[in-house]
């Protein structure tokens, strides 16, 4: 119910919008509401199954922004200037970019029938805007360089021509200027989306597959400072990004989200990185001078130190989600037990991490990358079957502990996650040819 009356004030807002820009009489007004509530209940319940929509309250915000702004915009541009000026691909673009197809096609189909009633019911403007609407939804799914944007501009570019010379051939009248402005609309529009993108990234923390290359980038200062600080630290996340790519992109997931979180996950470990096993190279522990308490106290703090990082630096929600989830709500066993020797009391809560559990694909794919990486150098035989028994025993172990119930992630995934873990590391460690010595001649 309080779903129902959130969206029914979303749809107010949106119709008062666009009738406060392009004025129209009371039947038309019933109208938009009657247009709008369908298609917004139509798509909503699509929008909210959607995991990653729900991790934080920016994507429903961006959501609202982008739909409220665009029917703001849209009938005013064309009450101004004509209907061959429509924003629908725009606000559409953006939206697919940042949120998804579904949001998209939410936002896209809104402004369409807006517009369409706004606007003496005309049927080419309802066509071009549903035609736009498609072409940006299908052609922006899975963009990673801007001139996959541009590419999807010239398609919808010729599109919105191909109505107008619909229009001339059905209708008997179009001027050039008409001609023109179709075919130019779109890829003037992408020139807006790649120049405004980048401010609603780093404002809502959102950030596109463009986005997310640009922080893929191993020369980013934070991942440059990592290698410096922590760098073994650095090493283990770039094999857990080989590990979780791979598995992202067998089981349909964001397999470049999964890289570039993974880049970011233990970015924490800067901060006392001595303390962390990776990043000792003189045999020395830390923690062999310090109670299991304290040292429990140390590896939560990486953590917290993350989450303050990725801040700071505003890198991306799922990133973000990522470093807070990536050990879920696990028992350090070592300290654990070691704590036992001290107190047979002590409790397993005690040495918990705070969690939340993954709540998503990608992050649970790097809870158990995390894992598995970490229990693959230790392993003295690296035969393929001792290393998918390997990986079998910590992601069903993972699995036993209901680590990923929130995740998404199902049994089939997970036989198709341990098949690719077992091909990495088997890969990475595969056996190489001893070369013979080459005798020195004096």
């Amino acid at each position: 119910m309080r779903g129902f009356f959130r969206s029914l004030y979303m749809v107010l807002i949106v119709v008062g919008v666009a009738d406060f820009f392009a004025p129209v009489d009371i039947k038309e007004v019933v109208l938009d509401y009657v247009f709008v509530l369908l298609i917004w209940n139509f798509f909503h319940s699509r929008v909210e199954k959607n995991r990653t929509m729900n991790l934080h309250k920016n994507y429903m915000l961006t959501l609202y922004a982008l739909m409220v702004i665009g029917s703001a915009v849209t009938p005013f541009v064309i009450g101004k200037w004509g209907n061959s000026l429509s924003a629908v691909y725009m606000f559409t673009a953006i939206t697919v970019l940042l949120l998804g197809e579904d949001p998209g096609e939410m936002v896209g189909f809104t402004l369409s029938f807006l517009i369409f009633t706004h606007f003496n019911r005309d049927t080419w403007i309802l066509l071009s805007s549903i035609l736009m609407t498609m072409i940006a939804t299908r052609t922006l799914k899975e963009v990673y360089r801007r001139s996959d944007v541009m590419k999807s501009a010239f398609y919808a570019s010729i599109g919105n021509l191909f109505v107008s010379i619909l229009k001339y051939i059905i209708d008997g009248y179009a001027g050039t200027y008409e001609f023109y402005i179709s075919f130019l609309n779109p890829i003037v529009s992408s020139i807006f989306i790649l120049g405004i993108l980048p401010y609603i990234e780093y404002t809502s923390r959102i950030y596109s597959n463009i986005g997310l290359m640009e922080l893929g980038n191993l020369n980013n200062p934070i991942l440059k400072e990592l290698s410096i600080k922590a760098p073994g630290t650095y090493q283990h996340s770039t094999m857990v990004a080989n590990l979780s790519e791979a598995a992202a992109e067998k089981i349909g997931a964001n397999s470049l989200l999964a890289r570039v979180a993974s880049y970011y996950h233990d970015i924490g470990k800067m901060k006392r990185s001595a303390f962390f096993v990776e990043n000792q190279f003189d045999g020395t522990n830390p923690h062999d001078e310090i109670s299991p308490f304290l040292s429990h106290l140390i590896l939560d703090e990486h953590v917290k130190y993350g989450l303050e990082l990725a801040k700071k630096y505003r890198l991306p929600i799922p990133v973000e989600c990522v470093i807070s989830e990536h050990h879920g709500t696990r028992v350090q066993k070592y300290f654990y037990y070691k704590a036992k020797e001290i107190d047979p009391n002590v409790s397993e809560d005690d040495f918990r991490y705070p969690g939340p559990k993954p709540r998503f694909k990608e992050s649970g794919i790097i809870m158990l990358a995390d894992s598995v990486e970490a229990a693959s150098r230790t392993l003295k035989n690296r035969s393929h079957s001792h290393i998918k028994s390997l990986v079998e025993d910590i992601v069903m172990g993972i699995f036993s502990e209901r680590q990923l119930d929130s995740s998404g992630l199902t049994l089939e995934d997970l036989e198709l996650i341990i098949d690719e873990f077992t091909r990495v590391i088997t890969t990475f460690y595969h056996r190489r040819v001893e070369y013979p010595k080459e005798e020195i001649s004096v």
